[in-house]
């Protein structure tokens, strides 16, 4: 069976994700420049990346960029609207759970909303071994809310063909298997939208090469 995420179009992503009563790419990118600031890394990889979200907001001196995403047609939008403009930019269409990512390790690694499509224990496998030992991964995950859909609607319907791929893992339940993996988690906040959905973001740091 094709992935979704293979048949959803940038356009109607994007605009989903934008829309007022979902307000989700702005939390997003939010949470990648806090991450950002927060740890200041020289070197740094966007876990399904779609069109570049919340890159135009990443420091000059962040060395290395990272975008990674099943999506190729995402990948090469991300690469039109930023690979004039991001010094260190590296592009790659991947899938977290088919194997070994194609890159070199980073010192920080942002996964939102990726973990709800993929198996925990392969992802977090593949995901160890691109993060440098002492480097953090930060992943968004989304909550479970009595009588709001997972998937919002909306009026691009393509996003509909996502709840049967999507499972809403509870935050113990992914800490639980990034220990297993070499991660240690250090902090973890909720993050409450307008909407009514809430987000859990996840903080771990590598102890293991």
């Amino acid at each position: 069976m094709t992935n979704p995420w293979l048949e959803i179009p940038l356009t109607d992503y994007e605009s989903h994700m934008a829309l007022p009563a979902i307000a989700q790419a702005q939390m997003l990118a939010d949470g990648l420049v806090t991450a950002l600031q927060r740890f200041t890394p020289d070197t740094v990889a966007i876990v399904g990346c779609a069109g570049g979200n919340g890159f135009d907001r990443i420091p000059a001196s962040t060395r290395r960029v990272v975008g990674v995403d099943i999506n190729p047609d995402y990948i090469a939008a991300a690469s039109t609207r930023y690979g004039a403009h991001i010094s260190g930019l590296e592009l790659h269409v991947a899938d977290i759970q088919a194997g070994p990512l194609p890159f070199e390790p980073v010192e920080l690694l942002y996964a939102a909303l990726v973990f709800e499509y993929v198996s925990l224990p392969t992802a977090l496998r593949h995901l160890a071994q691109a993060c440098q030992p002492g480097g953090h991964l930060i992943s968004v995950l989304q909550l479970p809310a009595e009588q709001l859909h997972a998937v919002s609607p909306s009026p691009y319907r393509s996003l509909q063909t996502l709840p049967p791929l999507m499972r809403l893992v509870p935050p113990d339940e992914l800490a639980a298997s990034a220990t297993l993996h070499g991660f240690t988690q250090e902090a973890e906040y909720t993050t409450m939208l307008d909407s009514g959905k809430a987000f859990a973001t996840q903080v771990f740091r590598r102890t293991s090469g």
